[in-house]
């Protein structure tokens, strides 16, 4: 797909330095002041979680790192991530939204403060000053005395009114969202790489390709970009060109099928602001990017950009060198799977009740929140109840395994299909069978074991259509989850129970296959 090209007589708007304009221009780096305080400023095992018991830790750290640190621009830089941080846990207690005080502060023409939800009719809170208190202090509490007082706010709003909540304004590619609907574009340029993948391949890399999605395959789609192209000229020159669309293609289903991104596109929008999404100067105009909206604090990323910065250079001591990122290191942006997230999707798409999400996350409370391999997100399906497994590793009892995983396959159906004598036999003609009867009916299923202790995967992917209900009882079906293997290892196999469409909203967001 061409980047879209703004029409020429667009003109181009200034920025300015305007209450509005400060405010748009800090929500809009507020995701990269996070990743950047999250990856980068603070230490690993710091709770990042936006709660406000993670706020205890956040004021330690900025404790010590006054101490440590003297750079003036590093301090900066330490004091706009924990503001950003600091700010949402403010407004996720108080509700509100982010707004400007014209009020200079050093050398900057004012600050992002938080104002609550109205209803509690509140004075703004200014984090940057916040922090400046604390760190005048040092007690190490001050976060926790604000966060205090605001749930006494909160409380006290709550005697005239029990139900009432606090209504947060969502902050954009911060709080979990929705996807935007696909464009007719992007729907043609998917369909047109995806078929186009054979002969990209065969141009690319002469058929030699382990097209496995793995994120060690990103070093490979790297050196043959490289080879390709010797300057960012010759990149820019090719970048319609079947090869380079193609590589774009691949990088961005990479990230999508192991951290679970979606596919967006964004047309010009003449009345886009300046810098903003749609506008001729935003980046993210008129090409494919992978996106997380719909996870807090989700990555993003223009494969296309990705693969041209490759050839860009940057100043050492006055001479160019070649810049040291590799192409994977953009999966460090973004976020994997997890319970959480897995649950609010089924939400969102009717398969599972509020009640019954609440009820798994209180069950897995203790990693909840933790990020997910690719492998193990079909897990998270079972888990929410519309998914079964066959265990990948030995088991104990071959027959009764077959039997529980049958079971386990007729429970989803909500009784439309039933599953009764289930035993394995010796059979002359096939060797052995597995036999069982389906709402009554005998089926027989050839079986073939290289050992006592491990189901025959292949067999149990013929035999799950049994468990299907009858056309027009359901329109839900058994369908075999894929998943990028991380390394070598019997994995279990996946069968989700789900209507084609909601297998495509699965496959679209969770990066699983569905067959």
């Amino acid at each position: 797909m061409a980047p879209e090209t703004p029409p020429e007589n667009v003109p181009r708007t200034p920025p300015d330095h305007s209450p509005r304009q400060l405010l748009e221009k800090w929500i809009g780096d507020l995701p990269y002041q996070l990743l950047l305080l999250e990856k980068v400023l603070l230490p690993e095992d710091f709770p990042f979680d936006f709660t406000p018991e993670s706020l205890h830790a956040l004021e330690a750290c900025l404790l010590e790192h006054d101490d440590a640190v003297q750079d003036p621009a590093k301090r900066t830089e330490c004091v706009d991530g924990a503001t950003a941080y600091l700010g949402e846990v403010l407004l996720a207690t108080a509700g509100g939204a982010w707004a400007w005080h014209t009020r200079p502060i050093g050398d900057r023409p004012g600050q992002p403060v938080v104002r609550p939800d109205p209803e509690l009719e509140l004075s703004p809170v200014a984090p940057m000053l916040l922090i400046s208190y604390a760190l005048r202090v040092r007690t190490g509490t001050a976060f926790a005395e604000e966060i205090e007082r605001l749930r006494q706010a909160v409380t006290a709003r709550r005697h005239t009114a029990a139900e009432w909540e606090p209504v947060k304004e969502h902050t954009p590619h911060v709080d979990p969202g929705a996807p935007l609907p696909e464009h007719p574009a992007l729907t043609a340029w998917l369909a047109e790489r995806e078929e186009a993948l054979p002969d990209w391949a065969q141009d690319a890399f002469d058929g030699a390709w382990r097209w496995n999605f793995h994120p060690d395959t990103l070093d490979r789609l790297e050196a043959v970009v490289r080879r390709r192209f010797a300057t960012v000229e010759d990149f820019d020159a090719a970048r319609d060109e079947p090869f380079v669309q193609g590589a774009c293609w691949y990088m961005g289903e990479v990230i999508r099928r192991n951290k679970g991104a979606v596919w967006q596109y964004l047309p010009f929008d003449p009345d886009a602001g300046p810098g903003r999404p749609g506008s001729r100067e935003s980046a993210w105009t008129g090409v494919p990017f992978v996106d997380q909206p719909d996870k807090r604090l989700g990555g993003a990323a223009v494969p296309l950009g990705c693969l041209r910065e490759l050839y860009l250079q940057e100043a050492a001591d006055g001479a160019p060198t070649a810049r040291e990122e590799r192409l994977r290191d953009v999966l460090i942006w973004f976020r994997s799977s997890s319970y959480a997230h897995v649950g609010a999707l089924l939400q969102r798409m009717g398969m599972v009740s509020r009640q019954k999400a609440d009820r798994v996350l209180a069950e897995y409370a203790d990693f909840a929140h933790v990020q997910l391999p690719p492998h193990e997100v079909p897990d998270a399906l079972q888990a929410f109840g519309v998914a079964i497994s066959a265990h990948g590793d030995d088991v104990d009892d071959l027959e009764e395994s077959y039997a529980s995983l049958l079971t386990e396959a007729a429970a989803l159906t909500d009784g439309a299909v039933t599953f009764t004598g289930v035993r394995l036999r010796a059979d002359e003609e096939h060797g052995e069978v597995l036999e069982f009867a389906r709402n009554g009916v005998l089926v027989t299923q050839p079986m073939e074991h290289q050992s006592d202790d491990y189901l025959d995967h292949l067999a149990i992917m013929e035999f799950i259509d049994h468990a299907d209900p009858d056309p027009g009882d359901d329109g839900r079906r058994f369908h075999q989850v894929q998943f990028v293997r991380l390394k070598d290892s019997n994995y279990d196999s996946y069968f989700a129970f789900v209507t084609p469409e909601q297998a495509a909203v699965l496959h679209k967001e969770l990066g699983l296959e569905m067959r």
